[in-house]
């Protein structure tokens, strides 16, 4: 929340809403059985005009914005703006403070609790009540409301409560008061959808409030109370000494710099958007799991036959049969140390179980990017053609894990289906459309849980759906490299960064300004990526693109976003690793128009020496045209890449172009994403992004990649003008067997 604004708000309409109160003191007639009908209120008028609220309205006069405001949040809810408020009633805040008492918080179920003589304990348990549930959705956007659930059913609303957490929206059956849950708390069919001019109430049953568990919590919880589900990876866990970080929740210290204005939001971007570069409201910490239960650890155990679950088994015990188990079966990369050190990376116990864990929170909505892949658009969702799929880093040694979406799963027919290192044969033809063709033995990859996943405060964790056999599990091996170099890496540069998916920054689908144009800070004020160094003449923006003429048409952008970056930049990321050891080429995708700029890229293992990779990349040249004319769209000299259309129905004429091209160090654009419009009478603008001479692939270099080694590249501006353009958007790692290959010619997806 911009707490700044927050409070301008207060004060701009403070005379309007001592209006509202007046008049309809007078005038108010309140049908309680229809109270959505009502209009004239501010949310906070309302709540206090309904006595079974009188508990909520104490806490919003009590508890503040922030602990950077004295700004109280009934002033909050007086002002101008959009919120969402699940406004528990008198019992329901009564029935939340039992609760606490049954858990062993406080003795008596009340707010004179001796307990409660704790200033931090009583702060924070009313800051959870009232942070939980309230959504401020913008001033671009309205207020959630039942209409809207009816269609985000099973998935997180898009905009975070005051706690930045996002609430689940389910369907309730079992009781015919109620249609809706959020986080599972019951909203009132009477009492929903309550109209005032700052936005809309809907009573709740139960006060809402998800966990503040971290996975640390979870773990060690399960632990204490030997709970089965998945107590073999507690004791995993533990043995590792994972615990520490897995219990980490925010850099405190990044928000409070960000509030006192030692850190400040970017100009303005000089020929994009109008309004700033919002620096992130936080640097949340995020992890998420991939996990094997118990039962298929103690069928692969060979424990079907012993008495009890595996909490039977002590910490210890667990430890060691897993060890030897993963030993035993070579779930590890080779040289890996087979001692029982298990806190380090090269340790073969760890390495199994640090390839469960991507140290980034993932949404299950955002497990796969679907934004522009081949015949996919907003308007209708859900029906794309080609497969989906990104790479991750994992934790400890870093290795990948790649997830994958295919449009329907050869052999069932379902859609939707989210796997883990799944290398199917695709219908990849220049004729194809990118589907599943067919799946071979040991490629089948792994098919996880995406409902009912435990939303940790720090974390999510999903089931693997394993199979029961000793390789049926996740693991990272010589075999697993192997299978993930046999076909072209294509990452989208956002997924580098963990920061960005843990704090709801890439390809945020809420269009209010703030999300759409995001600011990071250069590293000499603070480090917000841990993977990318900043110099200090850089303006680093994070563009997620879903606001491109109203959402109506897409960028030429892989899943829609993209780095842009201006300046006298100089900018150092650390990149993700390859899979094996081999002679790679390396690409990054380019969209030219007349604000880019040229850059020199370097690259190397030393970040302080690295070496320059060929001559700067002009950014203004596309396929056929120089955009060199900067401030406007007119077009220069003609280029000289060498880039033809298509010839429909001549695949021998277009691979002979495709190798003109490569000769020139380019390649066309991937055939898997295109150029959408909802446009009326737009549609010449729906191409495939190949058919696009002003997107294409670089060629970087063509090197030996080690899979033992950590790589850097750097890109430096080596123009005078700082307002031209660096665009980033997506990188290609291909090996030289997949490029080069005489009898399986590399695919143009």
């Amino acid at each position: 929340m911009n707490i700044i604004s927050k409070i301008n708000r207060i004060l701009l309409l403070f005379a309007i809403v001592t209006g509202a109160l007046f008049t309809h003191s007078c005038t108010e007639e309140i049908d309680t059985s229809a109270r959505y009908t009502f209009t004239g209120n501010t949310i906070i008028s309302y709540l206090r005009t309904h006595s079974d609220y009188s508990e909520y309205c104490n806490l919003l006069d009590t508890v503040n914005i922030s602990d950077y405001s004295t700004s109280t949040l009934s002033q909050l809810l007086s002002a101008r703006g959009s919120y969402t408020c699940f406004a528990p009633t008198n019992e329901a805040i009564q029935n939340y403070l039992a609760h606490l008492k049954d858990s062993g918080v406080i003795t008596e179920a009340s707010w004179d609790a001796p307990e409660f003589q704790d200033i931090e304990l009583l702060e924070k348990t009313r800051k959870d009540i009232v942070y939980n549930s309230i959504i401020d959705n913008g001033d671009d956007r309205e207020a959630y409301q039942t209409t809207d659930f009816s269609i985000s059913l099973n998935v997180n609303l898009a905009q975070p409560n005051m706690k930045n957490r996002k609430l689940l929206i389910t369907k309730v059956t079992d009781d015919e008061a109620s249609d809706y849950a959020v986080s599972g708390c019951k909203i009132s069919n009477t009492n929903c959808d309550i109209y005032t001019i700052n936005g809309r109430i809907h009573q709740v049953a139960k006060v809402v409030s998800p966990s503040d568990a971290t996975a640390a919590d979870f773990f060690q919880q399960i632990l204490d109370d030997k709970k089965s589900g998945y107590y073999v990876y507690a004791c995993l866990t533990q043995a590792c000494n994972l615990l520490p970080e897995l219990s980490q929740i925010e850099d405190e210290e990044y928000y409070r710099l960000k509030m006192i204005g030692t850190l400040k939001d970017l100009d303005a971007h000089p020929t994009f958007y109008s309004y700033p570069g919002y620096l992130p409201e936080h640097r949340y910490y995020g992890y998420t799991l991939f996990l094997e239960d118990d039962i298929w650890w103690k069928n692969v155990l060979g424990l079907g036959d012993a008495e009890g679950d595996m909490t039977a088994y002590e910490p210890a015990e667990i430890v060691s049969m897993v060890s030897k188990f993963v030993t035993d079966n070579d779930l590890h990369l080779n040289g890996a140390n087979e001692g029982n050190d298990y806190t380090q990376e090269d340790n073969a116990l760890n390495q199994f179980v640090t390839y469960h864990i991507i140290p980034a929170k993932i949404e299950p909505n955002k497990l796969v990017v679907h934004y522009n892949e081949l015949f996919y658009t907003i308007a209708n969702s859900g029906k794309g053609t080609t497969s989906v799929f990104d790479y991750y880093t994992t934790m400890g040694k870093r290795r990948l894990i790649k997830t994958f979406e295919p449009p329907i799963v050869r052999g069932d027919g379902r859609k939707g289906v989210v796997f883990l290192n799944r290398f199917p044969t695709l219908d990849n033809g220049r004729r194809g459309k990118y589907g599943e063709k067919e799946v071979l033995a040991g490629r089948e990859g792994l098919e996880i849980n995406t409902v009912d996943v435990p939303d940790l405060f720090n974390a999510y964790i999903y089931n693997i759906k394993a199979t029961p056999d000793p390789t049926g599990g996740l693991y990272f091996n010589e075999s697993t490299a192997q299978k993930m170099a046999s076909e072209r890496i294509r990452i989208d540069a956002a997924t580098f960064f963990k920061e960005l998916m843990s704090n709801d920054i890439r390809c945020n689908e809420n269009v209010i300004a703030r999300n759409q144009c995001v600011g990071i800070p250069i590293t000499e004020d603070y480090r917000y990526l841990e993977d990318c160094d900043i110099s200090r003449n850089t303006k680093f923006y994070y563009l997620t693109g879903r606001v491109s003429n109203n959402g109506s048409t897409c960028w030429k952008n892989y899943q829609g976003d993209e780095f842009n970056i201006v300046g006298n930049y100089e900018i150092t990321l650390k990149l993700p690793p390859v899979p094996k050891t081999g002679i790679y080429e390396l690409r990054m995708g380019v969209s030219a128009n007349s604000q880019r700029g040229m850059c020199q890229v370097y690259w190397g293992t030393d970040k302080n020496q690295l070496k320059a990779a060929g001559i700067p990349i002009d950014l203004r040249m596309g396929g056929k045209k120089w955009y060199n004319v900067f401030g406007s769209h007119g077009v220069g000299e003609t280029g000289t890449v060498g880039w033809e259309d298509d010839v429909p129905g001549d695949d021998l004429v277009n691979a002979e172009n495709d190798k003109k091209l490569r000769n020139n160090g380019y390649m066309k654009a991937p055939n898997s994403y295109w150029e959408w419009t909802t446009q009326e009478g737009a549609q010449q603008d729906k191409q495939v992004m190949r058919r696009k001479e002003d997107a294409l692939r670089r060629i970087i270099l063509r090197d030996e990649l080690k899979a033992d080694s950590t790589y850097y590249i750097q890109f430096k501006s080596v123009l005078s003008n700082t307002e031209t353009e660096f665009y980033l958007d997506y990188l290609e790692f291909c090996l030289k067997d997949v490029y080069d290959n005489p009898k399986v010619p590399e695919d143009i997806w």
